[in-house]
Formats: structure tokens, sequence, C-alpha cells
């Protein structure tokens, strides 16, 4: 029984490990992901201690452009290798020279504004739709020597916060079977793929369904005598128990994605065994019991 239990142990903690590499990156995360990326390849490719100046990045969607420039910044200034030209002096340059965050600057006039920030390197970016993906450039231009120091270039899906930022329809992609094996897998962990899914009833259920068998493995080691005849009886439900949520959890991610209406009802549906009588209530026989739930 114990090597038993050993293996069950076993198996959970590989395919959870399995689950949580399958995992995808959030579409929502991408775009900040890729800033964060082009941050650090700044802090790679130019010298501590230079100041910087985030010109612009020329987009169609002043929304789009605004948001990289606000977390290049935030990203910069929590990194604390470079200094930032005065944000308030940048926007007086560029009223003065009538260009947006979201415009199109070429490198001689980003030169001149450097040299009017007292700037030794200057960002500027482009921002510029690539079928279904979006092309994310940033660049950085030696300011007295107009040497380009270094260009990341980045594709990105369109996710919620780039279509949030664009004003297009985000379309959730559907999921493969990898992605629905990664789900299952890591709902060995009381449900927990169901959960990160949206799935929550789904996510309950596999939670119920461990909780018991860990409770039944509980009474088994903790509860009864070795000399008890129940001995094996909770560990063996436990077992049952378990490995019905492992089957389930594998089985929900395919059911839920499949056909969300279909899992509520399986949600709803409550089985059983009960102990029926004939009319004398004498003679006593198991029965099998399914009840449906209908809220209102």
């Amino acid at each position: 029984m114990k090597k038993m239990l050993a293996a069950i142990i076993l198996i959970f903690a590989t395919l959870s490990v399995y689950a949580q590499s399958r995992q995808p990156v959030k579409d929502s995360d991408e775009l900040d992901i890729a800033i964060r990326e082009a941050t650090s390849y700044l802090n790679e490719r130019i010298p501590h201690g230079t100041k910087l100046a985030i010109l612009s990045i020329r987009s169609d969607f002043t929304a789009f452009a605004e948001y990289i420039i606000s977390e290049l910044n935030a990203n910069i200034v929590n990194d604390g290798f470079f200094s930032l030209g005065d944000r308030q002096q940048l926007d007086e340059i560029r009223t003065e020279q009538n260009f947006q965050l979201s415009g199109d600057v070429d490198d001689k006039s980003a030169q001149e504004i450097g040299k009017m920030l007292g700037a030794q390197t200057i960002i500027t970016g482009m921002v510029s739709p690539l079928g279904s993906q979006w092309r994310i450039q940033i660049r950085a231009l030696d300011v007295q020597t107009a040497q380009v120091r270094g260009q990341f270039n980045k594709n990105i899906a369109t996710g919620e916060t780039v279509a949030a930022l664009t004003g297009k329809t985000f379309t959730k992609p559907a999921k493969t079977a990898g992605d629905k094996i990664g789900t299952g897998a890591l709902n060995i962990i009381f449900g927990l793929g169901s959960y990160l899914e949206g799935d929550i009833s789904g996510g309950i259920t596999l939670t119920a369904g461990y909780a018991l068998a860990a409770g039944l493995f509980v009474i088994e080691a903790a509860a009864l005598d070795w000399d008890s005849p129940a001995v094996g009886v909770p560990a063996t439900l436990g077992v049952t128990a378990a490995g019905l949520s492992l089957v389930y959890g594998f089985a929900r991610p395919f059911i839920y994605n499949r056909s969300p209406r279909l899992a509520a009802v399986m949600d709803n549906t409550r089985t059983g065994i009960v102990l029926t009588s004939d009319k004398s209530g004498v003679g006593r026989n198991a029965g099998f019991q399914m009840t449906y739930t209908i809220n209102f």
C-alpha cells in the first residue's frame, strides 16, 4: 500500500511539473514582456550612466505609442542604469517643434532635440501591423555621432492589451490539444488548471474530489488501528477518488472548451448509492440514483 501511495505521489508531481511547463504566456502580457525585453536590450547596449531621452514611437494609434513610452520610462527609472531627460522640457519642445509622441521624427531632428535636452542618447521607435501580429521596433541613436547604438525588434500577437489600445476586436484563440493537456495536468493541483482557465465549477468539483481522497488517506493513516478490519478500505476508496479526479481533471478541459453548456449540465448532475426497501420495509437493496439541479 505504501509503495502504491508513493507511486501516485510521484506521478502527480511529474505531471504537475509538465503542466507548469506547458502553460502559455497570456496574450495580454506579450506587449509588456516585449517592452521589458527592449529595456533589457538597451541596458546591455548603452553604457550605464548615459542620459537618455525617449522622443517618440511612430504609430497610427496614439494610445499604443503612449503606452510603450510610459512603460519604457517606468522600466528605465526602476532599473536605475540611466538618467532621463526632463519630461516637461521635452513636452515644451514637442509643442514648439509640432510633433507628437506617436509621430515620425527623422534622425537629424531627433539629434537636435536630443541636444536641446542635454541627452547623450535618444530613443525612438515604431509600431506597425504585420498580418495578425504587430511589429515593435525600438532604436537608440547617439546624439553626437548619429551612430545607431542598438535596434530592438519584436513581433507580438494581438492580445487583449493591444486590442484595447488600438480599438481592435480581440478574439481569444482556440486552445490546442497541448494547451488542454497542460490545463489537465495542472488540474492535479486541486483543480488549479480549471481555476486559471476561468472554469470555476470544474475547479470546485476537482478540489472536492482531491479533498475527499486526501481525507480518506488521513483516516487510513491516523484514525485506524492496524488490526482493524477496516484497514485498507479508506485508502482504497481514496485511491479510487483520486484516480477518478485525475481522469476527470484531464477530461474536463476538453469538455469545457468543446461545450461549456455540457460542462454546466455535468456540474449540476449528481450521482450516488441509496438504500431502497420494499413496502414491508424488510427487504433492502442498494440502488443507483442520479439527480439534476436546475437553478432559477
